[in-house]
């Protein structure tokens, strides 16, 4: 699945808030108990309320319209190298609050990839690699299903998440 490219911008002229650690301390002991010692489990995130680009607006709309979603809010991510978060579930605390959703199977993700696959850069959801990808492809799941990212090449990865619901 893709968007359309003339609905992209670069996410390399964004400013990006300083970096905010895992959201889940009870996440990151598991983590760090099975190994995963790293100094960056996160990258640096941009939500949608503090100001995002026009074009990142324009990329919402189009996917929301395309999969009937509702409530949709959007984050653009840049991962610099050496960032590393291991396998995990987004159990979206504050989007089941705001929208007074109950079950995560009512949830959607969905992960715009905005730069073009370079070596090192990678991702998985539900245990299925994902890597070659070009700017503009996308992918959805629901709930909390499991996924890893991380970047261990030597350019900056490049995502954009949308969270909506049916």
């Amino acid at each position: 699945m893709r968007v359309p490219q003339e609905l992209l911008g670069d996410p390399t002229q964004v400013e990006y808030p300083e970096r905010r650690q895992f959201p889940c301390d009870k996440t990151v002991v598991k983590w760090k108990s099975i190994g995963h010692l790293y100094v960056n489990y996160t990258g640096l995130l941009l939500e949608e309320y503090r100001g995002v680009p026009e074009w990142c607006l324009d990329v919402k709309e189009y996917l929301v319209d395309k999969h009937n979603l509702q409530d949709a809010c959007l984050s653009i991510y840049n991962m610099p190298p050496g960032t590393i978060m291991p396998e995990h579930r987004d159990t979206y605390p504050r989007y089941k609050s705001l929208h007074n959703l109950d079950k995560l199977e009512k949830i959607c993700r969905i992960l715009v990839f905005l730069n073009d696959w370079e070596s090192g850069h990678y991702f998985e959801v539900d245990t299925k690699p994902v890597v070659n990808w070009t700017k503009g492809e996308y992918i959805m799941w629901r709930g909390d299903t499991p996924h890893i990212a991380a970047n261990v090449g030597s350019t900056n990865r490049y995502t954009m998440q949308i969270t909506a619901h049916d």
